[in-house]
C-alpha cells in the first residue's frame, strides 16, 4: 500500500512532547546562555526529514543537549492552539531580543496569512533560543538577522528527487513527477507570497548540498563539522569520539 508523505516525517507528537518538555523545564529560568539553530530548506524530493533526524541524533551527542525538529506539521499545530502556543512562547524564556526581526519580517515583507504570522513567531523564538532544527516554512529567511543561526539547503536533479520520493512513498514514477513538479510550484509560492523572496537565493544559506551525491549521513557530519568550527564557544561541541 502506497504510503503518504506524512509518513516519511518525523511524529509531530513525539516531537510536541520533547517541545513541552524543554519549555517546562526554560519557564521561570533566567535566560541561558545562546545556543545556535539550523535552518534546513529543501526542493521537494530532497531528503530533509532523514537528515534532520541525523542531525538531532548527532548534535546530541555532540553537545550533550537535547535538540527537537520543527516543521510545518509541528508549528501550525501548535498555531491552531492558542492555550498550548501562548504556553510555548512564554515558557521560551523572557523579553525576546527576536522583536526587531518580527517588527522587520511584517513591516518589509507583509505576510498575509494570520497562520504563517503566528508559525513565524514561533521559529523566530525558537532560533534564537537555540537546540533547534527548523525544516522548511522559510525559516532561513525568516531568521536571517539572528547571528546564532546556520542555515542550509538540499538540492538535487529532478529524476533523483522524483525517484526518492517513488520509492519512500511506493507510488508509481508518474505519479511521483507530478508530485514533484506540484510541490516546487506551490513552495516557490508560498515563500513569495508570505516573504517576497525566493528560497532557491543562494545568498540565503551558509552552503548548499547535492542530495544526489551525499547521504543524510553525509549531509550532517558536514553541517555539524561547520557549525562546531564557526561557533563562538569552542568548548561547547565535545571532539568527536570524546566520551
Amino acid at each position: 500500500m502506497p504510503k503518504s508523505y506524512g509518513q516519511l516525517v518525523p511524529s509531530v507528537a513525539r516531537r510536541l512532547s520533547a517541545w513541552v518538555s524543554i519549555s517546562e523545564q526554560r519557564a521561570g529560568a533566567e535566560a541561558s546562555l545562546t545556543r545556535p539553530t539550523i535552518t534546513l530548506s529543501r526542493r521537494f524530493g530532497c531528503e530533509a526529514f532523514p537528515l534532520s533526524e541525523c542531525l538531532k541524533d548527532l548534535l546530541g551527542t555532540r553537545t550533550g543537549e537535547v535538540w527537537n525538529i520543527y516543521d510545518r506539521a509541528l508549528l501550525e499545530r501548535v498555531a491552531e492552539d492558542d492555550h498550548l502556543s501562548i504556553t510555548l512562547l512564554q515558557n521560551l524564556g523572557g523579553p525576546s531580543r527576536a522583536g526587531d526581526a518580527i517588527g522587520f519580517l511584517f513591516q518589509d515583507h507583509h505576510a498575509h496569512n494570520a497562520m504563517f504570522r503566528q508559525v513565524a513567531r514561533h521559529i523566530l523564538r525558537l532560533a534564537e533560543t537555540g537546540n533547534a532544527i527548523i525544516v522548511g516554512r522559510g525559516g532561513a529567511i525568516i531568521t536571517q538577522k539572528l547571528p546564532n543561526c546556520y542555515h542550509f539547503r538540499l538540492d538535487a536533479p529532478f529524476e533523483f528527487r522524483v525517484g526518492s520520493i517513488s520509492q519512500r512513498m511506493e507510488i508509481p514514477v508518474a505519479e511521483a513527477e507530478r508530485m514533484v513538479r506540484k510541490s516546487d510550484r506551490m513552495r516557490e509560492t508560498f515563500v513569495e507570497e508570505c516573504l517576497h523572496a525566493s528560497v532557491s537565493d543562494l545568498a540565503h544559506y551558509h552552503a548548499i548540498f547535492n542530495n544526489a551525491r551525499l547521504t543524510p549521513a553525509e549531509m550532517a557530519q558536514g553541517i555539524v563539522t561547520y557549525v562546531s568550527g564557526h561557533w563562538k564557544d569552542k568548548t561547547y561541541f565535545k571532539a568527536a569520539g570524546a566520551p
